[in-house]
């Protein structure tokens, strides 16, 4: 008996071959990406094991150029801003690297980061050491440090921090850190740019960052506004920018030991957009305790 095919079961067929065709695709892209999800689980908990085990080994404490060269990728990466004090290695698991900072917007100076035997960082998962590296706010770039020697270094971006890094290399007796150049601009995490006329406050905005508190600074000056400085030279502000007048004059006077001396009497806003009139420095020191 001659079994006759129609054009149109020959199409049903081929119809259904594309149709089981592309389900068994997807179940194997399907099976392909939870695999990998998997593995990247799985490298995730072997980091974190393998932290806990450099952790708790014996560990010897070796010197910094021990560490394997492909540790720079970190080190110039997001440690950028950061210096090695210290290396404890535990034997065929990894090292301990104890690190400082000079960047002042991070919540802690100092921090420990950990690294295989081959170099590479490990991902670290604890809340509190990742706390600590974490940050407070970010500088509005350009900011100036003074150096030991009385030079200045100016970062215009995040990739710049590795100049201090650079100058300590050079300089390997000096023994003082950097001096961070005041006024500097900070941003928040809502985008307000707040200008910190001294280490006081950038000390508050930091402590309000470790406390939960809002960041924005309890009230600020309304401009225009002058200071008087050690060399009893007068610098206006009378706009944000103007601030810069006053780092360029601390970097020009590195050896100056006076604060600037803000001229009274000034207005101050709070952030309820409230003024009040301060007469002198102890009014000022009010306020400023009030706000505690």
């Amino acid at each position: 008996m001659k079994t006759t095919i129609s054009k149109e079961n020959i199409l049903k067929s081929g119809v259904l071959f594309l149709t089981i065709s592309a389900f068994l695709l997807s179940a194997l892209l399907f099976t392909s990406c939870s695999e990998n999800s998997d593995l990247d689980t799985e490298m995730t908990l072997d980091d974190t094991t393998l932290i806990e085990k450099i952790e708790s080994a014996s560990k010897t404490t070796v010197e910094v150029a021990s560490l394997p060269s492909s540790t720079e990728t970190a080190l110039n990466g997001d440690l950028a801003d950061s210096y090695v004090e210290t290396v404890q290695l535990a034997a065929g698991l990894g090292y301990k690297v104890g690190i400082a900072t000079d960047n002042k917007s991070r919540e802690a100076s100092k921090s420990d980061v950990y690294f295989s035997v081959e170099g590479k960082q490990l991902a670290d998962r604890n809340e509190k050491r990742k706390k600590r590296r974490s940050k407070c706010f970010e500088f509005v770039f350009p900011i100036d440090f003074i150096m030991p020697d009385d030079t200045s270094i100016t970062l215009t971006s995040g990739d710049d921090w590795t100049l201090i890094r650079e100058w300590y290399t050079e300089n390997p007796d000096a023994t003082e850190r950097p001096e961070l150049v005041f006024p500097v601009d900070v941003s928040l995490e809502d985008g307000t740019v707040q200008t910190l006329i001294d280490s006081d406050e950038l000390a508050a905005v930091k402590d309000s960052c470790k406390k939960g508190k809002d960041k924005r600074k309890c009230f600020k000056l309304v401009l225009p506004i002058s200071f008087t400085m050690a060399d009893a030279s007068v610098i206006e502000v009378a706009e944000r920018a103007d601030f810069k007048l006053l780092r360029e004059w601390c970097k020009a006077n590195p050896d100056a030991t006076e604060k600037a001396s803000l001229n009274y009497p000034v207005d101050i806003m709070y952030r309820d957009d409230t003024t009040a009139t301060i007469s002198d420095a102890t009014e000022m020191d009010a306020a400023k305790e009030a706000c505690n």
